[in-house]
């Protein structure tokens, strides 16, 4: 989508160690760090921290890499791509790498995976909907990411009901809290309108996922909040949930002051929630249990909750879509070893699992799974360790053997110890 420059209304600017200037537009708010623009959401969520991505598998299909803040997309330019693609349909995937290998194995494509595709600008320029009706015609199924409503309007409710190859939208709601919404998410539309976009798209047979992410400690998981968000998914019928911590990638000076204007004790969120691991997905589990007692399946990305998840797929979709998914990944790991039942469970085994099932997306995926297995690289925050009732319990020639062992579970022992210094 190319977003042409519009009037300026007003100029603010934030002073701290780096000039940060948001330009307040018509439909179209801007924001430059050092002359470079990182963001262009209308929705000025407090907390979010997408502009520290970059290009990966999932961006660098649909995004610009070289500025990622605007976003370039020309509908018949990747419709003729994806035309290439479908040659490659329902083929055998081994062989095949990335994309390509993604498309044979039919895995749904996902809208909105690090920026928003349904702000304001989409209803005039109806980009991400020429997209799904191209999926609607060739029956490829899709997951959309939104905080939006618009994906409620009939013209999207028809593309999406309508695609025969399935539809999901994940549409976050933190709280069910009108003034802490327009806190936190000051441009988005509010609780009540998101809810009632999910009581459409439901009754028309979308599976509707509501996605709380970030799950923050103390703000957005008081009683009171989580039982109107369960009654009303109850009336509803809403069935499944995503969650997820904060990502470490927060912790930048811009965000947190975000918080602080606005009376928000970030430092407690982000120690609790997300700096200390354990801790934060200690706290995660206890708050999806709520849920769970009302009858709600609950699954997310948090490594800690992994084995405890009431779905393989953290996003809840496993059930919903009949093409394949990326087996070769942390979370596929811990949950083949958590199946095992305190079986060993070796390297070798979980890749001739992910082969039978298609195969790593990529080499240079493949290797990096196998550092994390093994607890090395540079990104061992996603090791196979940090899953509840991972436990080491050998070597052999490819690494670390695993095995699922409940009682060794970290979060808890963190806990116990919290408990013993608080009562001395």
């Amino acid at each position: 989508m190319e977003v042409r420059p519009a009037k300026i209304k007003s100029i603010r600017k934030v002073v701290r160690e780096t000039f940060v200037y948001d330009l307040t537009v018509q439909d179209n708010p801007n924001f430059f760090v050092e002359g470079h623009l990182v963001h262009n959401c209308p929705f000025r969520c407090i907390y979010c921290f997408a502009d520290t991505f970059r290009a990966s598998l999932y961006t660098s299909f649909f995004d610009n890499p070289r500025a990622i803040g605007l976003r370039h997309c020309n509908p018949d330019y990747y419709k003729r791509e994806i035309d290439k693609m479908l040659l490659l349909r329902g083929k055998d995937p081994h062989g095949l790498s990335g994309i390509r290998k993604a498309f044979a194995m039919e895995i749904p494509v996902r809208f909105g995976i690090r920026f928003e595709d349904f702000h304001p600008l989409e209803r005039k320029h109806k980009v991400s909907l020429e997209l799904l009706k191209y999926f609607k015609e060739i029956a490829y199924p899709v997951m959309l990411n939104t905080k939006s409503d618009l994906v409620a309007e009939d013209e999207y409710v028809r593309v999406l009901a309508e695609n025969p190859a399935g539809a999901a939208v994940h549409i976050t709601i933190l709280t069910t809290n009108e003034e802490l919404t327009k806190t936190l998410e000051p441009g988005a539309p509010s609780y009540e309108r998101r809810m009632k976009a999910t009581k459409i798209l439901h009754e028309v047979g979308v599976r509707v996922v509501p996605r709380i992410e970030p799950f923050m400690f103390l703000i957005n998981d008081t009683e009171d909040d989580v039982k109107r968000y369960v009654e009303t998914l109850a009336k509803i019928g809403i069935k499944h949930m995503t969650f997820d911590t904060y990502s470490y990638s927060a912790n930048i000076p811009g965000i947190r002051q975000n918080f602080i204007n606005r009376n928000l004790d970030f430092d407690r969120v982000f120690l609790a929630g997300c700096d200390s691991q354990l801790l934060g997905s200690i706290l995660l589990e206890k708050y999806m249990n709520i849920f769970r007692e009302f009858g709600i399946f609950c699954s997310t990305f948090d490594l800690g909750n992994v084995p405890t998840n009431d779905q393989d797929i953290c996003c809840s979709v496993e059930d919903w879509f009949k093409g394949g998914w990326n087996y070769g990944c942390v979370v596929m790991g811990i949950r083949f070893i958590t199946k095992h039942k305190g079986k060993p469970v070796t390297w070798s085994m979980f890749r001739d699992w992910v082969y039978e099932h298609g195969g790593f997306l990529t080499e240079a995926l493949e290797r990096e799974v196998h550092k994390l297995w093994n607890m090395e690289g540079s990104n061992t925050a996603y090791s196979i360790s940090w899953g509840a009732g991972m436990d080491p319990v050998g070597y052999d020639r490819d690494g670390i053997v695993w095995s699922y062992i409940p009682e060794a579970d970290e979060r808890k022992e963190l806990i116990e110890s919290l408990k013993r210094r608080l009562s001395r």
